[in-house]
């Protein structure tokens, strides 16, 4: 058995896209007035210029999934650089993997009690799948991307769990 491993950039908003054009045509409006005026215009020049590069480089998030063996582990990547675990789970405790929207997984999208947490990139045409677990305060709910050769290899261990 060999490990599964499914990196899905997260898309970023529009708003966020406009508020980084908006730093950047902010900082170069302050950089060109302050060839005129050196004084009043260099500081906001150097944090729009800052502003627009977190916004640029430092926001972009990646969410990783990686199975092996029966453990499927989520991370979120921010940077490509800095990386945070969020979930380890052993497939014994996984009650169902299903695409959204299936009547297997209706009456968990339906309890508001159940928390969900969202890992797909957050655009429209991606397959998404839940994952619904017992965890230590009851269940939990993950959406997320797999892609066919990770399902698969779920689906040799687990066949019951993963509903296509």
């Amino acid at each position: 058995m060999h490990e599964i491993l499914v990196i899905i950039p997260r898309r970023k908003k529009s708003g966020g896209k406009v508020l980084n054009m908006v730093w950047f045509v902010l900082a170069c409006l302050m950089i060109i007035l302050a060839m005129g005026s050196p004084l009043f215009f260099t500081i906001p020049a150097v944090v729009f210029g800052l502003l627009w590069y977190y916004q640029t480089y430092q926001s972009e998030i990646e969410f990783e999934y990686t199975y092996y063996d029966g453990d499927l582990r989520f991370a979120k990547i921010r940077a490509k650089s800095r990386r945070k675990s969020i979930a380890m789970l052993e497939m014994d405790d996984v009650m169902i993997i299903a695409p959204r929207g299936d009547r297997s997984v209706t009456k968990y999208e339906n309890d508001r009690g159940i928390p969900c947490k969202d890992l797909t990139s957050g655009r429209p045409d991606a397959k998404v799948y839940e994952l619904v677990c017992k965890g230590e305060k009851g269940l939990l709910r993950y959406e997320f991307e797999p892609d066919e050769d990770m399902l698969n290899a779920i689906t040799v261990k687990y066949p019951r769990s993963v509903v296509r």
